[in-house]
């Protein structure tokens, strides 16, 4: 089965990016992970991917930081989705890097229409077609 995108998923709670990664592969996405920011940017470098699911409380470094710092790298038609437990501090994000603030926690419908959205937006069903 050819993928239908590529998403990188950035989490430290590795239930989580386990859970997301076998849902998202399960409807064909080719799915990277990575668990700290330093990983992310490693992974990124070597593979540019068509979507980003980030979670805002990294170690070292805030997801919406590397969320600056991904676009900043030259990867500015990247959508980028925050994932959040915390709505306070997602009222108060900046938007400018962020496209989209999923809650946490989100069920698997959500989700998965979260990522199609935000995949066809990047273009990556145009460049399959």
């Amino acid at each position: 089965m050819q993928s239908i995108g590529d998403i990188l998923v950035i989490d430290n709670e590795p239930t989580i990016v386990d859970f997301i990664a076998e849902a998202l592969t399960d409807e064909g996405y080719t799915v990277r992970t990575a668990l700290d920011p330093q990983d992310a940017r490693a992974t990124i470098a070597a593979r540019h991917p068509d979507l980003v699911l980030l979670d805002l409380h990294m170690p070292g470094t805030n997801g919406d930081v590397l969320a600056r710092n991904i676009k900043n790298d030259g990867l500015v038609d990247v959508p980028i989705v925050m994932m959040t437990a915390d709505a306070q501090i997602a009222k108060s994000l900046s938007m400018e890097d962020i496209d989209y603030c999923l809650a946490k926690p989100f069920d698997l419908d959500e989700l998965i229409e979260c990522v199609a959205k935000y995949i066809r937006r990047s273009g990556t069903a145009a460049k399959l077609a």
